[in-house]
């Protein structure tokens, strides 16, 4: 440093520059060495060296090297106890234009506690350097280049490195490939020739042919052992002399010798400095499946390192010569085997068609036809068998089934099998002269018999026999499979009659307890409101319990047909949220209903779509806690009308969601049954949807996570533009005005349903009588003449059918409007009570709201005009 005030000559100016330059270019030169000192040097070496060139040229008092690599990160510091977290932290804002300043922990050389710390960058920001030095002047131009150039030096350094020994790494590891490779080849080349021999001699010529000059192996032996396993004997020797190898023509198992050792112990045995003749000596045993064989043996002129790579050679030769003896072992067993498979394979054959052809068909006389025409003449010349049925009037009948290759001696055949099965026992498995007979049976009971005949004797034997039982088990699993599948169809046909009968015998009741609340809250007072509405409730409830197990019942059967139009989308929804409101309201559930849109026009049934609906929203219902919030969307997707219905309640648990659409299955059913319904809603939702060609998923994020179910329907184009929807009046509108000269008949043999329902026609101003057995109705008929009679179809007597005929046919009653009134709701009644001569046919319980409009309607209606289908949806048709 030049002190202030100090005064220089001109020459000693020139003598200090000149000084500083020679300097500078030292420093240069220095590090244009520093290349060739760090040649061959590893990334370590280089940074340590590099901190150490830095800190001499700079005079620095601290100094940090930290780089990144491959390798991991490398860090070297000066002084080695300097606090490097702390010079880290300074050198994050510090730049060779900006020093920052550091506190030594104890003061430099020349006494100084303060130093001025620069930050500067790798080449490539792999690093970075951080130097300090006390003085006031650091860095000076020449030392700021000095440090960059360091640091590149390093960086450059250390890539070169890397490189290097990246390439030494690929040289080596082409190296081991070329040895791998050729080790490969030699063994593909071994394993082609082993492919085509044969005999032990040969594979022994092989093995040791190629392994002796892979190996550079100078002998070779090949042992292999008797029968019993408890001597070697010599298969072939090379490079040995013949005096030797006499000696070695049987070992004991149990001798002490490397060859007998490693026959033992089943383990590679290897010598690198053995005695002589053989200098190297390697023996491998030869297993397959942990059975020895024998044993395979190199010897080599000079002692061997055995590195794992040769180790790994002569234990793969070895496995493929053992591979190779057993396939010569095996080759005639095989040959015998295969002949044996190709018998065996053909009677496969000839039970797999048999079980196909016994069930292509539930006609077990084709099927038995088509079985013997099978077997006569692959098997035999002629076939009989002979099988008891079941008749569908429950009696036992014997059914026999003949075929011979003649067909004009189909007699004969048919005779000796009945000789065969003289005997009033069940028929045994035996084999005669030129006959095999074995019984038909199923779970140890016997159906019958089948009987194999030939023209030649002594032809059939045990496997024939074996082929005959097999057979005669088919043929009686097909027979018990007939039986079981006529059984499963007769009980589906009771269960459907009985579902029918629950569906009336549970409408009959329902019937006068809904038009007793009718009549109920028509009468003037408020009392009992509380127990009306729990009994109102309870009995809707009811009614889609009835109706769910009846849809369950079509659907199963295919019998659900759709009544399908062209309809918005958004009507199904209104119509969906009128009925399920009642539950909605109870459990006091926001509802969201889609905002007014472009319509969704589908191709389906209005009626079936609000249900499927309705049951989502009653689903919804049902799993929210009062309260709850349940949002309803609708949009186009992709070519679709997409309905969502999305709550807050339960949700559904993981392993539940995959089956929830199956029948009887309710998330968390508890023994109280809080939520009600049979398990079936979901169940039926998807079938409607299915039949409509759409689809419904649900997901759910789990327990308490609520759900969301989605249906998905094919959108249809428009209809030109028409008249706004048709919209009925209110089911409970009144017709009063018209009413009092209108005649209402009631027959019912239900008493208070005639009586509650006249009750209810008298209030609304009607002229109404009644009648309970189809008899009195007719009579009633023809001395009241009314305009329109309401009867119930299951009337005694004479039933509502035979009754709606009788009236037809009486002339003082042409033009009455006929109403049939039945707990039978499926589609066959329906189409039954019109072929009878009603005008309408409506399901029990009905609701008096929806029977006044159908009145009403059957008033207003032309004697000439078209029936008209009032409207209430599931409860009735016309």
């Amino acid at each position: 440093m030049i002190r202030e005030g100090t005064v220089f000559r001109l020459s000693d100016l020139a003598e200090l520059g000149a000084l500083a330059l020679r300097r500078q270019v030292n420093d240069l030169f220095a590090l244009l060495e520093l290349p060739s000192v760090w040649q061959g040097r590893g990334p370590g070496e280089i940074a340590a060296s590099g901190l150490d060139v830095l800190v001499d040229l700079l005079r620095l008092d601290v100094a940090l090297l930290r780089l990144h690599g491959p390798e991991g990160g490398l860090e070297h510091r000066f002084p080695a106890e300097l606090d490097r977290e702390a010079l880290l932290s300074v050198g994050r804002g510090a730049s060779p234009d900006s020093p920052v300043s550091f506190e030594l922990p104890r003061p430099n050389t020349v006494g100084r506690t303060t130093v001025r710390v620069v930050a500067v960058p790798t080449l490539g920001g792999s690093g970075t350097v951080i130097a300090g030095s006390w003085r006031a002047n650091f860095p000076t131009a020449h030392e700021r280049h000095l440090l960059q150039t360091i640091a590149n030096q390093v960086a450059l350094a250390m890539q070169s490195s890397r490189e290097a020994r990246a390439r030494r790494e690929l040289a080596e590891e082409r190296v081991r490939l070329a040895r791998v490779n050729a080790v490969l080849a030699t063994l593909h080349a071994v394993s082609d020739e082993l492919s085509r021999t044969h005999t032990f001699p040969r594979v022994a010529d092989v093995i040791l042919s190629r392994g002796l000059a892979a190996l550079g192996a100078h002998a070779g032996l090949m042992f292999l052992a008797d029968e019993s396993g408890t001597e070697l004997r010599l298969l072939r020797g090379v490079g040995y002399s013949v005096t030797l190898l006499r000696g070695y023509q049987r070992i004991p198992a149990n001798a002490d010798l490397p060859i007998a050792e490693a026959f033992r112990r089943k383990h590679g045995i290897f010598r690198g400095d053995a005695p002589p003749p053989s200098r190297g000596f390697a023996a491998v045993p030869l297993v397959v499946d942990e059975q020895c064989l024998g044993v395979l043996c190199f010897g080599f002129s000079e002692p061997q390192r055995f590195v794992d790579d040769e180790r790994a050679f002569i234990h793969a030769i070895a496995q493929q010569a053992a591979q190779a003896c057993e396939r010569a072992r095996l080759l005639e067993a095989e040959r015998c085997a295969r002949l044996m498979a190709e018998a065996r394979q053909q009677r496969a054959d000839l039970l797999s068609e048999t079980s196909a052809i016994l069930g292509s068909s539930l006609d077990l006389g084709m099927s038995l036809t088509r079985v013997a025409h099978l077997l006569v003449p692959q098997v035999a010349d002629w076939v009989v068998m002979r099988v008891e049925q079941r008749s569908p009037s429950g009696a036992d009948e014997t059914k026999t089934v003949a075929v011979h290759r003649d067909p004009g001696r189909v007699g004969m055949a048919c005779a000796l099998a009945r000789s065969l099965l003289a005997t009033g026992d069940a028929p045994l498995s035996c084999v005669t002269n030129n006959s095999v007979l074995a019984p038909i049976s199923v779970r140890d009971r016997a159906l019958g018999a089948i009987v194999l005949g030939s023209e030649d004797t002594g032809c059939y034997d045990n496997e024939s026999l074996e082929l005959v039982e097999e057979l005669g088990l088919r043929v009686g699993m097909a027979l018990d499979n007939a039986r079981l599948y006529q059984e499963a169809r007769e009980a589906d046909r009771r269960k459907d009659e009985f579902l029918a009968m629950l569906g009336h015998e549970l409408r009959n009741p329902l019937a006068p307890m809904i038009t007793a609340l009718h009549l109920m809250r028509m009468k003037e007072g408020g009392g009992f409101e509380r127990e009306r509405t729990i009994i109102s409730r309870q009995v809707e409830h009811l009614v889609r319990l009835v109706d769910d197990l009846l849809d369950v019942s079509r659907i199963t059967r295919g019998k659900i047909q759709l009544k399908r139009s062209r309809i918005d989308l958004m009507t199904v929804v209104v119509k969906a949220v009128e009925m399920a409101s009642p539950l909605l309201e109870q459990r006091s559930h926001h509802l969201e209903l889609p905002q007014a849109r472009e319509p969704l026009f589908v191709d389906g049934d209005p009626a079936r779509l609000a249900q499927v609906l309705a049951n989502l929203l009653n689903n919804a219902a049902k799993y929210t806690d009062p309260g709850g919030r349940i949002v309803v969307t609708a949009a186009c997707e992709g070519g679709q009308a997409v309905l969502r219905v999305r709550d807050n309640g339960a949700g559904i648990a993981p392993d539940v969601l995959p089956k929830v659409f199956d029948m009887f299955v309710q998330e968390g059913r508890s023994l109280d049954r809080s939520q009600g319904g049979l398990g079936l809603g979901l169940a039926i939702v998807r079938s409607l949807i299915e039949l409509h060609g759409g689809t419904v998923s649900a997901w759910s994020e789990g327990l308490g996570r609520g759900s969301e179910f989605v249906v998905r329907l094919p959108l249809v184009a428009p209809l030109t533009p028409a008249a706004d929807e048709h919209r009925s009046p209110s089911p409970e509108a009144s017709v009063q005005g018209a009413a009092s000269s209108v005649r209402l008949l009631v027959v019912d043999d239900n008493r208070d349903a005639a009586e509650l329902l006249t009750e209810l026609l008298d209030s609304r101003g009607y002229v109404a009588r009644m009648a309970f057995d189809g008899p009195a109705g007719l009579a009633e008929a023809c001395a009241f003449r009314p305009h329109i009679a309401l009867l119930d179809v299951g009337l005694p007597v004479m039933d509502g059918y035979e009754l709606a005929s009788r009236i037809r046919q009486e002339p003082t009653l042409v033009g009455i409007k006929l109403v049939a009134v039945t707990g039978y709701g499926q589609d066959s009644d329906c189409r039954r009570a019109l072929a009878a001569g009603f005008d309408v046919h409506m399901v029990k319980p009905i609701d008096p709201g929806q029977l006044l409009r159908v009145i009403r309607d059957l008033v207003g209606v032309p004697e000439d005009a078209s029936h008209v289908s009032p409207e209430g949806g599931e409860g009735m048709s016309q």
